[in-house]
């Protein structure tokens, strides 16, 4: 599994940080599945819950595509390096086996 955390991280860590506009990366998963991932800068619009007020934004498409499921989220930014952070402390302990 160590691979599979490290190449997820590697390329959200890289579309969060980089100036690239889109990250992919091919890999199997554990239980031998090839999975596809894609980051990309993109712009979205978004409804302020509270206010009802609607603001276009910087964001983030992450695409999982398997062999028998796809998953696709739009995060802006601080999403994305939110969701980096809690990754990294979730998987962290697990790097060191």
């Amino acid at each position: 599994m160590r691979n599979t955390v490290e190449q997820l991280r590697r390329l959200v860590r890289e579309a969060v940080t980089s100036r690239r506009r889109r990250v992919a990366r091919r890999f199997t998963n554990e239980i031998g599945n090839p999975i596809r991932v894609v980051v990309e800068e993109t712009r979205d619009t978004g409804t302020n819950a509270q206010t009802g007020k609607t603001s276009s934004f910087d964001a983030l498409k992450l695409v999982v595509i398997g062999p028998t499921s796809t998953s696709e989220n739009t995060l802006t930014l601080r999403e994305a390096r939110v969701l980096l952070d809690c990754l990294q402390r979730v998987l962290e302990p697990e790097d060191r086996d």
